[in-house]
């Protein structure tokens, strides 16, 4: 009898903090979620004796178990999904620099006078835009046509400022 006792008490303290928890709560926005949130602790309370007359409370357990573990390799695969494509990310602007510097490498071999260049790949890592700004007129046109005649780029894809 003191077993259901406590049980009555518990259910009732526990109402009354609910209530007063949803008195005191922020915004209209939030307490659908604390109503929600509130309605599971709360049946959960209410099934806990029954639960455990029937012996279903490592069941329960082991479910809310299962629930959390599958949410953390879910969160792990997301994880693991940004930090790939954060890698490639990291590995196409080495490639566009490596390429830059190459450029610059060829520039210098035939005298021409380049400011800067900049390179854009594509996601296949292909060139997409070779940005070509000349110190001296001229320079920028040769070694553009250098770049397209040894790597096949189209003209278009190569522009001289």
């Amino acid at each position: 009898m003191q077993t259901f006792v406590d049980w009555i008490r518990s259910v009732l303290i526990l109402y009354f903090l609910m209530m007063i928890v949803l008195y005191f709560s922020a915004g209209e926005s939030y307490k659908k979620f604390i109503r929600f949130f509130m309605g599971l602790v709360f049946a959960l309370t209410i099934l806990a004796p029954l639960l455990r007359l029937l012996g279903q409370t490592d069941a329960l357990r082991e479910g809310i178990s299962y629930e959390h573990f599958r949410q953390n390799m879910e969160e792990a695969q997301l994880d693991f999904s940004h930090m790939e494509q954060t890698e490639a990310e990291v590995y196409r602007r080495h490639y566009e620099r490596a390429l830059e510097e190459q450029f610059r490498e060829i520039a210098a071999e035939r005298l021409l006078q380049i400011k800067s260049i900049t390179v854009m790949l594509d996601n296949n890592y292909e060139p997409q835009q070779v940005r070509i700004e000349e110190t001296l007129k001229g320079d920028g046109e040769v070694l553009r046509d250098y770049l397209c005649e040894v790597y096949g780029l189209e003209k278009g894809q190569v522009v001289v400022e």
